[in-house]
Order: structure tokens, then sequence, then C-alpha cells
């Protein structure tokens, strides 16, 4: 029989054991829970993304999250942040949508979305020009005089593209792993 006290410490023990495993889950790589329930976000999340591209707020944001050469590939962060100072409103309701299935916070949901798109990308470059990733090696030996010889918005581009793929060539074979089941449903909602 429980006792009042009984209770209270299951109920914490219950509640540690909780957080424990969310803890567990943000430290880990791509799992199938995080990865359905980043998929389960997507509908939401755009057509808040295309309500704010109708208002016409949306090109200043595009521009900010695309990296630069030495920064992070982490457009989901980036917007994430902006969201957070730029449009509060926007933020809390992005906060609503990502909690009610599953993640802690819009930035947890961000991290996954990441971690989603490198495994995507990573993916995609294997089926497809499996070469980028020699490239991305060779390009690390390129000398900067060469780069400099390039007009400099082409130039921003090849360094912009050789981040990224390099970002892709980084991807833990795990999260691969975990992500190649899900790629046709990643597919259709990306080219929709």
């Amino acid at each position: 029989m429980f006792t009042p006290s009984s209770l209270g410490r299951s109920l914490v023990l219950s509640l540690i054991l909780g957080f424990t495993s969310l803890a567990a889950w943000a430290q880990e790589g791509l799992s199938a829970v995080a990865i359905e329930a980043y998929i389960k976000s997507l509908p939401k999340v755009e057509a808040m993304g295309q309500r704010m591209e109708e208002e016409g707020r949306n090109h200043a944001w595009l521009q900010e999250v695309v990296p630069q050469a030495g920064e992070a590939f982490n457009p989901h962060q980036r917007g994430v942040a902006l969201l957070q100072t730029e449009a509060a409103l926007e933020y809390a309701e992005l906060t609503g949508i990502v909690t009610a299935v599953g993640f802690t916070s819009a930035e947890r949901w961000a991290e996954v979305g990441d971690q989603i798109i490198l495994a995507y990308g990573a993916l995609k470059a294997e089926q497809e020009s499996p070469q980028l990733f020699a490239m991305a090696s060779e390009f690390q030996g390129v000398n900067p005089q060469m780069l400099a010889m390039l007009p400099p918005e082409m130039r921003l581009q090849v360094e912009q593209a050789m981040q990224i793929v390099q970002a892709f060539s980084q991807v833990p074979v795990s999260d691969r792993d975990a992500l190649r089941p899900y790629l046709g449903r990643i597919d259709h909602l990306l080219n929709r």
C-alpha cells in the first residue's frame, strides 16, 4: 500500500527516471523517436514558415541561417535563435508545435533538425554523388591564393558548398544508419 511519503518518493523517482531518459535522448545520436517527432512537427512548422513568407518576413531569415565560411552548419539552430530574438510570437508558436510532438524545447528540436538535415545530405550525397566526399578532402588542400582569384561572390559560394560537403562527410555513421529508413518520407516532405 502506498503511503503519502512512499507515493512522493515514487513520484520523485519517476520524474528523475523520466528526466534521465530525456537527457540520454538529448546526448545520443539520432533515434527513431527523435526522427519521428521531427517528421511529425514538419507540417505545422512549414505552415508557420509559409505564413511568414506570405507576410514577406522570410528573405532576411534565409540569408541569416546559411553558414558563412568557418561557421557550423546549423540552419535550424540559427533560425530558432533568430525567432527567439526577433519574432517572439512565432518562437512561442514553434515551441508549442514541437513540445506537442515530444521535444523539450524549440532549441532541442533545432538540434535534432540539424542532425537530420546533415544525415539526410550525407545519405543523398552517398547515393547521388559519392565523389563529393573526395572533393571535400581535396578542397582542404587547396591553396587559398587560388580561391582568392575567383570573383568574391563565386568564392563565397564555393566555400559555402565545400563547407556543407565537409559537414556531410563528418556525419556519424550511426546517424546515417538511423535516418536511412526514413529517406523516402523525408524526400516526400522536402519535395512538396
